[in-house]
């Protein structure tokens, strides 16, 4: 009985497309986004990047050179499967946060169906919902992400403009009590009118004066659209394991206009209503078993958990590694400059287990050195450098994903990378990472006593023999090594 009312309500002729509006009862009047458009334009930033992240090029850059890296294959993994799952495990994660501010600011909504959008992701996840039968998804992805970057653009714009607003209204009011000249108090009245002015039409722009309803759609169609670009690209590659992935000619939804296929469909009211819809109609793109779906598009699919007590990220020092890392890349850029207090510094910021083992590796290399000499500081040099071909890199990478992270949850809109978190130190096996950091400051050691000792002789040369320089040096060694 209520699946029948349900598909009588559904079949009437609508004034919108994709929401169901009742003419029995007088609309209320809708909300504005208001202040929280700056937050609302992050997140539309980061829905049109993650839309972007899936492109062709991005996905078949993906496998033929992220996977491929020699710091990933070396520190996280040489599996593509496993990679795979990584990835598409961190998209799904970026989606979900997504979602969530998105049934946030639907709560705001007048429309019953945007108020519950969280239990219609939540069955389109759980897999209730056979995405490829909805018809509220977005045909036309293209002009909706241009559409999404406008309002974005615009809403960047009003809050510098805002700011600019802001310091002129100060500047008016210190004018004001300060008594200057009628003629200046005036002029900065009239730029003030004039920017409030520009204030005021940019607000009609960006989302400032959209609605809920209008703003909360486009952002849960748009986000139902992308989960079903992962699932059909990453789900497809999981079960057939090919060598290409899927293009973009190949995602197809039965989007449209028709009333038939509308947004409230989702709603768990009866679940068997939404399955209910075209079982007659063909479907000849990819189908994805129940198995597949659950372990890895399911609610329980997280991010973190691939990240084991033996990886750098399962030990929370991903972010310490990296600053490590790029310390001693810094540190090899000028070895004659190294002194005392830098090595104390980066020795200092060793964990324990770190420490332990340099000491370990400058005794056992150390022990049989009489001297330092060139040509063997010139090896370290390379062997050095092409660690730090490899492991700089992720370091870096850990850097910027944490810092874009940070800046999102200011809800400032930042210029987002494709960096993906196995592009970094988060999954490296942490007995590797260790070998190779350990490796890097070994080298470094013994360049910077090159150095020393180089910089010694010619200090020296005037005033002691070359034996109390060779004195000089082995002390410094012996006191190093304890």
């Amino acid at each position: 009985m209520v699946a029948e009312a349900w598909l009588v309500k559904m079949s009437t002729n609508l004034k919108h497309a994709l929401l169901l509006e009742s003419s029995s009862k007088k609309p209320s009047p809708k909300q504005t986004i208001g202040i929280l458009s700056f937050e609302v334009a992050n997140i539309m930033s980061k829905t049109v990047h993650l839309h972007r992240s899936l492109s062709d090029a991005e996905l078949s850059k993906l496998k033929s050179e992220v996977f491929l890296s020699q710091g990933v294959t070396k520190l996280v993994s040489s599996d593509e499967n496993h990679l795979l799952d990584l990835a598409v495990s961190e998209k799904l994660d970026d989606l979900s946060r997504v979602a969530s501010v998105v049934s946030r600011l639907g709560k705001k909504c007048n429309e019953p169906a945007l108020q519950g959008f969280e239990h219609v992701y939540e069955d389109i996840v759980n897999g209730v919902i056979d995405f490829r039968k909805l018809g509220f998804l977005v045909k036309d992805m293209e002009s909706m992400v241009k559409k999404m970057e406008r309002f974005v653009n615009a809403t960047c714009n009003l809050y510098c403009e805002m700011e600019v607003m802001n310091e002129l209204e100060q500047a008016v009011v210190k004018l004001q009590r300060s008594g200057q000249h009628q003629g200046s108090v005036k002029a900065f009245e009239q730029k003030l009118m004039w920017q409030r002015q520009d204030v005021k039409s940019l607000r009609d722009a960006s989302l400032w004066n959209q609605t809920y309803d209008k703003v909360v759609e486009m952002l849960a169609r748009t986000v139902c659209t992308i989960y079903g670009r992962i699932e059909t690209v990453f789900g497809g590659l999981g079960l057939r394991g090919t060598e290409e992935f899927t293009r973009a000619a190949d995602f197809g939804f039965p989007c449209g206009t028709n009333p038939g296929r509308m947004f409230m469909e989702c709603l768990p009211m009866n679940n068997s209503v939404s399955r209910s819809y075209d079982d007659e109609e063909e479907d000849a793109r990819i189908t994805f078993p129940r198995t597949t779906r659950s372990s890895k598009f399911g609610s329980k699919s997280r991010l973190t958990q691939h990240a084991s007590a033996s990886t750098i990220g399962g030990s929370a020092l991903s972010l310490h590694y990296a600053n490590v890392v790029i310390v001693v890349e810094k540190l090899l850029k000028y070895p004659h400059l190294i002194g005392e207090e830098a090595r104390d510094d980066l020795y200092q910021m060793l964990p324990t287990s770190l420490k332990t083992s340099l000491k370990a590796n400058l005794r056992s290399y150390l022990k049989n050195i009489s001297i330092y000499d060139a040509p063997l500081a010139h090896d370290w040099k390379e062997t050095i450098d092409g660690i730090l071909s490899w492991l700089a890199p992720l370091a870096h990478n850990m850097i910027r994903w944490q810092s874009e992270r940070n800046f999102e949850q200011h809800n400032q809109i930042v210029k987002r990378t494709n960096v993906l978190l196995l592009q970094t130190l988060y999954f490296a096996d942490r007995e590797k990472t260790e070998a190779a950091i350990c490796k890097l400051l070994v080298g470094l050691n013994y360049i910077c006593h090159y150095e020393q000792q180089q910089n010694a002789l010619l200090d020296c040369a005037s005033s002691f023999d070359y034996e109390d320089c060779f004195e000089w040096q082995s002390q410094c060694q012996a006191a190093y090594l304890d």
